[in-house]
């Protein structure tokens, strides 16, 4: 845990020492909660609910509107070591789990989505897939656990949605009362999810026309070339060795739900997150994969498919005995390698937060930028009625 907590401090070390508002920080929770207070929990934004940021944004308002920023960005901290712990629980029959805890904090990605409020959804996905692998409850205290983990990550993001699939195949592989409530509760909340989903579905709608064959290598340069190659790559284009190289390794990825042995639970979790998550970002983007071809474009939808992939190498890696375990082992040296000089996140523009915030203070109007550049927080007088501001 302390390994772990110090490599995100070493990923994001600003983000601590000096915390600032980053993207929806600002004018979507702060300001939901600072206008609305505890309704704004219940408030959906991108088309789905997030609870576990409208929670974090209204206790802030209790402190000087000075801490808030931080209180994001500890908040944000002590969720991401949650996963942590999760991996480290006893009810995960998994293999090399403090190398797994590891793989979380030192997976190659550009570093947008750690120690920050406003995309820890994306961390908080990966508590829904640890609990279909964990053992079931077998102590009320599991329950309540279970219960609560899983309507709060649940109501944060649209990932239960796309995970429900794996919930059934939890039920028929174990076929226990408790896994059989364990499904309706999810089928429940993943109900609540895609219920906003598609009130709000206009806004997903794109006018462009669908390019599957520039998607393909664009995604196939997304999930493996900057996994094993680093962020340095050039822009992606249309490219037959690209869709190929990724069709070749997800083929060989899905083998490793297929193979019987040891953990054939967990591999085959993890391999079937991977494909829905995959295919849900293949679906939001299929009007648009221009929008992925930069390396670093988007990275956050690329981080729960480099988690998972980390893992099932872990995984096969332990599986495997003799000259077999390295080559998994190689792959990750390879990655981690690859990634080195990627690994810490630039520190974030100052904006000097706490010398703008006397007007909010005073309950007057206000406008104050955040990060990145162009997003600021905005609000008419206290006692006006206003509805949450975007960025300018």
């Amino acid at each position: 845990m302390v390994l772990a907590g110090l490599i995100l401090f070493l990923r994001r070390p600003d983000a601590l020492f000096n915390p600032q508002f980053f993207a929806e920080d600002g004018p979507i929770f702060f300001i939901g909660a600072y206008i609305f207070g505890l309704k704004a929990v219940l408030m959906p934004y991108g088309g789905y609910l997030h609870v576990v940021p409208r929670l974090v944004a209204w206790m802030a308002l209790g402190p000087d509107p000075r801490w808030a920023p931080a209180i994001y960005n500890f908040s944000a901290f002590a969720l991401q070591l949650t996963v942590v712990a999760m991996l480290l629980s006893p009810r995960l029959r998994l293999p090399a789990k403090p190398i797994l805890a590891l793989a979380f904090v030192l997976v190659p990605h550009t570093g947008e989505v750690f120690v920050n409020l406003a995309n820890v959804q994306w961390s908080l996905a990966l508590v829904l897939i640890l609990l279909l692998i964990a053992e079931d409850a077998v102590t009320w205290a599991q329950r309540i656990f279970d219960f609560f983990a899983l309507a709060l990550c649940g109501l944060t993001g649209p990932f239960l949605c796309f995970l429900s699939p794996l919930f059934i195949l939890r039920l028929l592989s174990r076929r226990t009362p408790e896994s059989a409530r364990f499904v309706c509760w999810a089928s429940l909340l993943a109900g609540m999810q895609a219920f906003y989903l598609y009130r709000e579905r206009a806004i997903f709608v794109r006018k462009s026309l669908a390019d599957p064959v520039l998607l393909a290598s664009v995604m196939s340069g997304r999930l493996y070339g900057t996994f094993f190659g680093g962020y340095g790559l050039a822009d992606f284009s249309v490219s037959a060795a690209w869709i190929l190289f990724g069709a070749v390794l997800t083929v060989l990825l899905i083998s490793l739900a297929r193979r019987p042995g040891a953990w054939s639970f967990p591999r085959q979790v993890l391999v079937g997150a991977w494909l829905c998550l995959v295919v849900a970002v293949g679906s939001k983007f299929l009007r648009e994969a221009f929008a992925l071809s930069g390396p670093r474009n988007g990275d956050r939808y690329f981080f729960l498919p480099h988690v998972l992939l980390a893992w099932l190498l872990v995984v096969e890696g332990a599986r495997q005995s003799g000259w077999k375990r390295l080559i998994p082992s190689i792959l990750l040296a390879v990655a981690l390698a690859a990634n080195l000089k990627f690994y810490r996140m630039e520190p974030l523009r100052d904006y000097a937060w706490a010398q703008r915030i006397q007007p909010i203070r005073e309950g007057k109007a206000f406008s104050i930028p955040i990060n990145p550049e162009g997003w600021a927080v905005n609000a008419l007088e206290k006692n006006d009625s206003t509805r949450p501001s975007g960025p300018e």
